[in-house]
Order: C-alpha cells, then structure tokens, then sequence
C-alpha cells in the first residue's frame, strides 16, 4: 500500500507507505495541506477492502430493486390477481394500496447499490432508509386495514433484521472502518475512487 507525491519544492517523486504524510523526505517540505489530505485518505482506503456483505449488497441491492420496478410498471398491462394484507385485489386497486411503498422500496434498492459501487459513504444510511420505508410500509398497510392489531406483527418480524442490519453498519469494527476510510477520502480534494476487494464479511 502505497501512493507516490510530487513534491511542489523540488520536483521529486516520493513514494509514501504510511499516514501521517508530512514533508517530503527529499527536501524536507511540508506538502500542501490538500495533497497531504488526499495522499492521507488514499492511504487509509488501501488499508481496508469493503466488506463482503456490502460487496453483495452492491449486486444483490439493484438487481431487486430492478424487479420491483418492472413489476410495477407490468401492472397496468397484466390481468392476474394481486393481494394485499391478504385480500385479492385487482391491479389499480393494489398501486392505490401498496404502489408507492413497491416503488419507493425499489427506488431505494437502486440508490443502495449505486451509492455502494461509486464507494460512498452515504450507502449505509440508504440502507437505513430502505428500512425505515420497510417499517412505514408496514405500519400504513396495517393501519389502514385494522388498526393498531394489525402493525404489531409485522413491526415484530422486521425489528430482528433492522437491529442486525443496524449493528452491522454501525457497529462491526471493518465496516465501520471501511465507511470512516471513505468519510475520508470523501473529504479530501481530489482523491480518486477505486474498486478494492472485499477483506471480510
């Protein structure tokens, strides 16, 4: 791991290894803030690969996301049944029912894996995101066909999912030293993005 400077001094080309990056060793300069910052966070993504899960994610995310929106856009066209909260329903009745959660949850997936392939650090609150539609979906469809009764099991089966998804993008000490690496090249000038491979789950 490595990234090489030159410095604005003397010319010279040095080859870093590790941060904190401060003069250059040929001339004994100190590099300019915004090329200190940029080699600093470059050095810090090389350390660590992204994550395993987050790597699937970046596949698995889009391509359902895809599917819900194909889905969507093939009812109109479609006769066949569609159900909601366990009733059938017919096509424009199940979009006035459950159309806006299927296209705001496809939307989401889309927006995950993008932001996970262009290395952002923002694609774990879209992930947080995708879960909070999920609880909104299912505390409106319950509300809307029987009250308070009918939230109560469906909040139940996501609260397992949402607290593992939770500590695993906010608390597993590689992601959350993949998501700080890239906050940082974030917020350096001029740092280029690029793929590296997965190094754990």
């Amino acid at each position: 791991m490595s990234v090489a400077l030159i410095c604005p001094q003397c010319g010279t080309v040095a080859t870093l290894h590790r941060a904190p990056v401060g003069a250059c060793p040929n001339c004994q300069a100190a590099w300019p803030e915004s090329l200190r910052l940029s080699a600093e966070a470059t050095l810090a993504r090389q350390k660590v690969g992204r994550p395993l899960l987050i790597t699937v994610g970046m596949y698995v995310a889009p391509g359902f996301g895809a599917l819900f929106l194909l889905f969507l856009f093939l009812i109109p066209f479609g006769g066949g049944a569609y159900t909601v909260n366990g009733d059938v329903v017919s096509g424009a009745e199940f979009l006035r029912e459950g159309g806006l959660l299927v296209a705001l949850t496809g939307t989401s997936l889309l927006a995950v894996g993008y932001a996970i392939w262009q290395e952002r650090s923002w694609s774990r609150w879209a992930m947080v995101v995708f879960w909070l539609i999920q609880v909104a979906g299912a505390i409106g469809q319950g509300l809307s066909h029987g009250g308070i009764a009918e939230v109560a099991g469906p909040l139940a089966s996501l609260l397992l999912p949402i607290v593992l998804a939770w500590w695993y993008l906010f608390e597993k000490p590689n992601v959350v030293e993949y998501y700080r690496a890239l906050a940082k090249q974030e917020a350096a000038p001029g740092t280029a993005r690029g793929f590296t491979s997965g190094d754990g789950a």
